[in-house]
């Protein structure tokens, strides 16, 4: 694997055609993509190790080879090797390591002990530059799920240097506070996520007596969306059906029980199981809005995949995108449940001719964001600094 390219080897445990781990998997490969394309810099070669597994599967992913390198088909310059469970061991990756011989290391993950503290040793030993994306795991939502155990990390992070010598790839300015505040003193890039740039506008879905609202991500209580529903359910619709369709793996099956048992004639809460990023489009064609009542995201895939099909967003604010009702690309609302009936009592009486302006001002911005030249400048930095 001789090259003059900088080589960089990407450590992360679900890479497409993996799905369900959601923003973490596609903020990685559109990072790649980007660097890769006329944008980028040709000089880069990305070499990506992951686990041959979807998220909360036993089974291998169907058409993945494991244990060798494989070309990421349209787009020279990038390998992809998954690997079996069995093949997560130190000793797999010091074979790696002295096989791809990287430049620089480029971790996906925060809290993973095969696939950031193994490779990271290794990197250190090794005196390789190493680059760790948190991917929004630092934000005070994310650290509410399971808090003792990280918590616990965290200190022992901090009190034995686990990332001494780590920069951070930020990518927003609030994760780099959020950065400073758990592992202090570090070296923080500041680089805006990427977007799927394929995307096209889709016709606006005509109000035929609903208004379709579309949760699509993790079935989480990080995502909060009993919040929203409880709201919806004790609102007097005015005649009208709201209907909320869920997208996503269910990590929770409780909560989600809990979201559906709100269902009933006027608000009709449906799940649809899991859905692969090709089954957007159809996932989007019926949708009205995406709903997003977060406690914490740090990017949001899906708010941009939302604007890239034309459809305006109702979020909470605790995302990184604000003032959307000015710039007609939805609402983005305190969690205060007076604030959010009044949103929603706002979007009932949303017009055709409404919806169809707002569709094409969130096409507008979907494109303004995946081909902003200051976010690809600010992603080449991390890979080619000193």
């Amino acid at each position: 694997m001789d090259s003059d390219k900088t080589r960089i080897l990407v450590s992360t445990e679900w890479f497409p055609p993996a799905f369900k781990a959601g923003g973490p998997i596609r903020s990685v490969f559109n990072l790649i993509l980007a660097m890769k394309s006329d944008g980028g810099n040709p000089d880069l070669e990305f070499f990506v190790l992951s686990g041959a597994y979807d998220l909360g599967e036993e089974e291998k992913m169907e058409g993945v080879e494991e244990g060798v390198w494989s070309d990421l088909e349209g787009t020279p310059g990038v390998h992809v090797r998954y690997e079996n469970r069995l093949n997560w061991r130190k000793s797999n990756w010091k074979h790696v390591f002295e096989e791809v011989k990287p430049d620089v290391l480029y971790l996906n993950s925060l809290f993973s002990l095969a696939f950031t503290l193994r490779p990271l040793q290794i990197a250190r030993a090794k005196g390789v530059k190493t680059v760790l994306a948190p991917r929004g795991m630092l934000g005070a939502g994310a650290l509410e799920i399971k808090p003792l155990k990280k918590f616990v990390f965290l200190s022992l992070a901090r009190n034995l240097d686990f990332f001494r010598g780590v920069e951070f790839h930020a990518s927003t300015e609030e994760e780099v506070r959020e950065v400073n505040m758990h592992v202090p003193g570090k070296k923080v890039f500041v680089a805006r996520n990427f977007s799927d740039p394929t995307l096209n506008p889709l016709p606006t879905t005509p109000l035929s007596g609903s208004i379709n609202l579309l949760c699509l991500g993790r079935v989480h209580q990080k995502k909060n969306l009993l919040f929203a529903v409880k709201i919806l359910s004790e609102m007097n619709l005015n005649g009208r059906k709201v209907c909320v369709n869920i997208v996503g793996p269910s990590e929770d099956e409780n909560y989600l029980n809990s979201i559906l048992r709100f269902s009933n004639a006027s608000l009709d809460i449906s799940y649809s199981g899991t859905v692969s990023h090709q089954g957007l489009h159809e996932v989007f064609k019926n949708t009205h809005f995406l709903l997003m009542p977060t406690m914490h995201e740090n990017y949001g895939h899906a708010i941009i995949e939302s604007w890239g099909f034309g459809r305006p967003v109702l979020l909470s604010d605790k995302t990184p995108w604000r003032d959307l009702q000015k710039k007609g690309l939805g609402y983005c609302t305190p969690l205060v449940s007076a604030l959010w009936e009044a949103v929603f009592k706002e979007i009932l009486l949303v017009s055709e001719p409404d919806l169809k302006d707002m569709s094409a001002t969130c096409h507008a911005h979907y494109q303004d964001l995946v081909f902003d030249p200051e976010t690809l400048k600010a992603n080449r930095v991390i890979f080619t600094s000193n």
